[in-house]
């Protein structure tokens, strides 16, 4: 200790300089080190900022899709249902087709009656035949409501129903063989008569 004593004492600046140099390296190593640290602090909230930039279009997107942009509404479906048609004898016949395209399959079906339900007030005398004749009817499967009936014949002999491009038609349709001898064609979507 008395050599550092007596150093300082013969070289009173020397001991000043070292002092100063020290803190002068000390000062620039804070600054390179302050550099460092405000360019990862610069980058850390560049990082933050596109974390949270990313993360609220990715809720502006989940909203708009569950809340602005409507899913299709699909037919509500019941259980069961029931259709009543007073006054009419069933044929032996029933077919499944999608005829109203909502991808449910709907019911097709043959009845004599001498006027069709009340949803379409249709009578044989519509189609100059006798009564009571032969509808055919097709109801919707989802609820059973009426998508349409049409008379036909006098009597079905037979029905096949589904048949495509029946009589250049796009859609499917049915072949009704009738009694007396008579052959129609029906669009399956419209009910209408395609051909005879």
């Amino acid at each position: 200790m008395d050599n550092k004593d007596s150093e300082a004492e013969i070289h009173p600046l020397k001991t000043e300089d070292v002092k100063p140099q020290e803190n002068h390296e000390n000062s620039v190593e804070r600054r390179i080190v302050s550099k460092q640290s405000s360019r990862l602090s610069r980058l850390s909230r560049w990082r933050t900022a596109a974390f949270f930039i990313s993360l609220f279009l990715c809720l502006i997107i989940v909203f708009a899709f569950s809340f602005i942009i409507p899913c299709p509404e699909r037919p509500v479906s019941e259980r069961t249902w029931f259709r009543n048609y007073d006054n009419a004898a069933a044929y032996q016949f029933l077919a499944i087709e999608d005829v109203n395209e909502d991808k449910v399959q709907d019911v097709l079906f043959a009845f004599k009656a001498s006027n069709g339900s009340s949803s379409f007030n249709r009578s044989c005398l519509d189609e100059g035949l006798p009564s009571p004749c032969a509808f055919i009817a097709a109801v919707s499967g989802t609820n059973g409501r009426a998508l349409w009936e049409r008379p036909a014949a006098e009597e079905v002999e037979w029905m096949e129903c589904g048949i495509k491009q029946l009589g250049g038609a796009e859609a499917p349709g049915c072949l009704v063989v009738g009694k007396p001898v008579s052959l129609t064609a029906v669009d399956l979507r419209t009910g209408e008569r395609a051909a005879e």
